[in-house]
């Protein structure tokens, strides 16, 4: 199962990198999303933290050392924002800051949700 999940977590890392690295210009962008209506910042930011919060999910799945994986999100993120200086999208450093939040979201949702897990299964086995 682990090994389905990797695929998945390194398939959607490929996606996301190519989602970021392409310009916003590249005619292939054009023809599906006129530019007009393409994400202002404030929905880009938006859509950044809703793609991290899933990137953290997929690969909290895939490897058992939480703290790897969001300390990786947190690289990743400076590195691909690092490398749109060299494409027409441009450096933001609000698009990093909403990575992070999105990552760090992720990573605390999952860690209320193991420690209620924990709760609820003890709480079950001092009843039964």
């Amino acid at each position: 199962m682990i090994h389905i999940f990797r695929v998945i977590s390194f398939s959607y890392l490929i996606l996301v990198s190519m989602a970021f690295l392409i310009p916003l210009d590249f005619f292939i962008i054009t023809q599906i999303i006129e530019e007009k209506n393409q994400p202002s910042n404030n929905s880009s930011f938006i859509i950044h933290l809703i793609l991290f919060f899933i990137l953290y999910l997929l690969f909290s799945f895939s490897f058992t050392n939480t703290a790897k994986v969001l300390l990786f999100c947190i690289i990743y993120s400076v590195v691909i924002e690092s490398l749109q200086i060299f494409t027409s999208r441009g450096f933001q450093i609000g698009d990093i800051i909403f990575n992070l939040i999105g990552a760090t979201t992720s990573y605390l949702f999952l860690l209320s949700y193991s420690k209620n897990k924990k709760k609820i299964r003890s709480n079950l086995q001092k009843i039964l």
